[in-house]
């Protein structure tokens, strides 16, 4: 039998390759060891069928990985329908749809390991009674992270070389926590109720639940998916950002006890891959996680809900360049059942949507319990001429002060992490990335510098290129904020939370914990502070430069500044207590700033729907990006103009092609197809892809529907 293979090569596009299966018996749908170009590398067949004259030599396959096909009918028609709607490989939709264990790929990343000491069956004699103590906390084969060993016992070597301990590497595993069901259904208010018996169950429906923060959407998905449960069907919650899901799974765990998995990034491959058997097996009907999680192998799906739906990490930031949103519809449409997307902010394509009926609106307008919180604008241009600081005013202080005076806890976001987000060399040349055409970071804490883009560092480097660097430079990170903070309070404790504190494994999960238990005052961070936490404890938000994202030329950055500065706002006032939020900006008047401040995401939606509409933006308009990579600039501009010449004629508006800013080593250059037909645009892509790739070799890329133009 003659096998067509799906492998790993970015100039195969969609080209399946011809293998003779030999004497072994294979699937559709299984993986098998190949060779080509004398690297052996796993394939992921496509089809089988007779052996036939194919006017060359087929060379035979190395091996079988799989008994029984990895995907099942519907997950490879979503790879399909993935591969068309997002013009990408389909080697790389089916390496996104699998769990590590299970893609077709030429090399594996390493498992992350840490080592271990574990309890043997010796038996314990003479030993001190500290020695004593440390052997007692152990039974047998029970194993303990050496660090932690260290900490509690440092001389627990000395009882490793008695042979009472052996040392060995185990792979890091994500710490759920015990989480007991004690969670019982709360009262519903009526707009609550409305929403519930408003989600019609058994059939695909897309609905759009736009509630204002702290309003209770939460406790509105979670009795829905109580229904779905009682009907033996599963339930899929997303959540955009790994630092929610604790809160999430605790909320979820306390309902439905032990019938949840949970599936993100911070699991190992192992732990992604029992997740996703449990869900294959049916072992549990309730699934939390993030983006990747909506490619679980459901075979009864009843319900999923997108929480916080306009939030941008539920797009893929590389090949295949998909939305969760869309592939979270297109599943409901196979398994016939209803999609939630919620949001205090939605997407203002995703509220288009609604308006014109495409998608079901579901409102709920006021907060339970308690009112939204007190808003307080400083104007930082003015703090200037007063000489205050800019990032910390007097106002801004005064609150931190009032509230560690009564106990209260205080969120300061700020969205750039690091310490220095611009250094200088002696003769005031600005630092770039040797790879990206972006500045180089400063990061106090291990002394190094870094590329926020491709990861480049330094480590203690005085000199780049010859020239002596010195930590002179414009903006403030979140690594500055906190030591000026601790600096200002010094009895404060103070917690930060951004890319640089969560690397590790269970950080998210720790830094909130320890929040929410009051073990920080202060917590600082990124972005990922502003959504979706719920402490009761918190009362005062800063919002320390809400300009951030108002200084990017892209055309959703009024849309991402009002989401950010409305989300973190919630995050105030959530309990008993009365909230704040303070906002430092230098465009007190503009109205992405003036509309998150007073709630109205409707006077919002109206003003910036009139922007989108007069620079043909979505959602009157489809956009496709198309960028083409070299490492060398002409000829990455080139093949911008071989592209452009392959599509000129096609009566949709081209703009490009145009430089963008070197990334990785790779100068690229792009071009932007805008039009009201996107089925014509992606049909476009494909055919000009096909011709294009027999005519050059330079990198390109496709992303249909972009949520960014740099």
């Amino acid at each position: 039998m003659y096998l067509d293979v799906y492998i790993e090569d970015s100039f195969l596009g969609n080209q399946a390759l011809t293998y003779d299966a030999h004497d072994f018996f294979v699937q559709p749908g299984t993986r098998v060891r190949i060779t080509i170009r004398n690297r052996d590398i796993i394939g992921f067949v496509h089809r089988v069928y007779p052996r036939e004259d194919k006017g060359f030599k087929v060379l035979p396959i190395q091996g079988v990985i799989d008994e029984a096909p990895i995907l099942n009918e519907e997950l490879f028609a979503l790879a399909e329908w993935m591969r068309y709607r997002t013009v990408s490989p389909i080697i790389r939709c089916l390496q996104t749809i699998l769990p590590n264990k299970l893609k077709p790929q030429s090399s594996a990343k390493a498992a992350k390991m840490e080592r271990i000491v574990r309890r043997t069956d010796v038996d314990t004699v003479a030993l001190t009674t500290r020695q004593q103590a440390f052997v007692d906390l152990f039974v047998i084969d029970q194993e303990m992270g050496v660090k932690e060993a260290q900490s509690i016992y440092s001389g627990f070597r000395t009882l490793v070389s008695k042979g009472y301990f052996e040392l060995d590497d185990r792979e890091v595993r994500y710490e759920e926590g015990v989480v007991e069901k004690s969670y019982h259904p709360l009262p519903l208010t009526a707009d609550q109720q409305h929403v519930v018996d408003g989600v019609a169950l058994n059939r695909a429906e897309t609905y759009l639940l736009h509630g204002v923060t702290g309003s209770g959407k939460t406790e509105v998905y979670l009795q829905i998916a109580a229904k779905v449960r009682q009907q033996d069907q599963q339930v899929l919650i997303l959540v955009p950002e790994i630092s929610l899901t604790p809160q999430m799974i605790d909320r979820v765990s306390k309902r439905f006890g032990e019938d949840v998995a949970i599936y993100h990034s911070a699991l190992n491959d192992q732990e992604k891959y029992e997740q996703y058997l449990r869900v294959k097996n049916h072992q549990v009907h309730i699934v939390v996680g993030t983006r990747s999680s909506v490619f679980m192998p459901f075979d009864n799906l009843g319900l999923i809900v997108v929480d916080e739906e306009h939030d941008s990490s539920y797009k893929q930031e590389n090949v295949p360049y998909y939305h969760t949103r869309d592939i979270a519809i297109h599943r409901s449409e196979t398994h016939q059942c209803p999609v939630i997307l919620g949001s205090a902010s939605p997407a203002l394509e995703t509220y288009a949507r609604a308006l014109r009926g495409v998608y079901t609106l579901l409102e709920l307008e006021s907060r339970i319990n308690h009112n939204f919180p007190k808003v307080t604008v400083i104007d930082t241009q003015k703090a200037l001429k007063s000489r205050q600081s800019a990032y910390l005013t007097e106002p801004l202080l005064a609150g931190i002060q009032a509230r560690l005076d009564v106990n209260q806890q205080v969120v300061l976001l700020l969205n750039r992490r690091g310490y220095m987000t611009m250094l200088k060399t002696e003769d005031d040349e600005v630092l770039q990335c040797p790879n990206c055409d972006v500045a180089l970071n400063y990061h106090k804490d291990d002394n190094s510098i870094r590329c926020h883009m491709c990861g480049y560092q330094i480590f203690g480097a005085p000199t780049i290129n010859g020239k002596r660097v010195k930590l002179v430079g414009s903006g403030v990170g979140t690594q500055r904020l906190e030591e000026q903070i601790i600096a200002l309070f010094p009895n404060a404790r103070v917690g930060r939370m951004d890319a640089d504190t969560t690397r590790k494994k269970n950080a998210h999960q720790q830094i909130i914990g320890d929040f929410i238990d009051h073990k920080f005052d202060i917590l600082i961070g990124t972005q990922m502070i502003a959504k979706g936490l719920d402490i009761e404890n918190v009362t005062l938000v800063g919002i320390v430069n809400a300009d951030t994202s108002l200084a990017y030329t892209d055309y959703h950055a009024v849309e991402t500044t009002f989401s950010m500065l409305l989300q973190a706002a919630g995050r105030s006032g959530r309990g008993r207590f009365e909230g704040e939020v303070m906002i430092q900006t230098a465009n007190p008047d503009h109205y992405a700033i003036q509309c998150a401040i007073h709630q109205k995401y409707k006077h919002f939606f109206s003003q910036e729907m009139v922007y989108r509409k007069t620079a043909s933006y979505p959602p009157y308009n489809y956009l496709i990006s198309i960028i083409l990579s070299d490492e060398d600039e002409t000829k990455s501009f080139q093949a911008g103009q071989m592209y452009l010449d392959l599509i000129k004629d096609s009566g949709l508006q081209i703009i490009g092609p145009i430089m963008l800013r070197k990334m990785q080593r790779k100068h690229r250059c792009r071009i932007i197809i805008k039009g009201r037909d996107l089925e014509a645009m992606i049909a476009l892509c494909h055919q000009s892809l096909d011709v294009f790739r027999t005519l050059n070799r330079t990198g390109v890329v496709v992303d249909v529907n972009p949520l960014t133009l740099e």
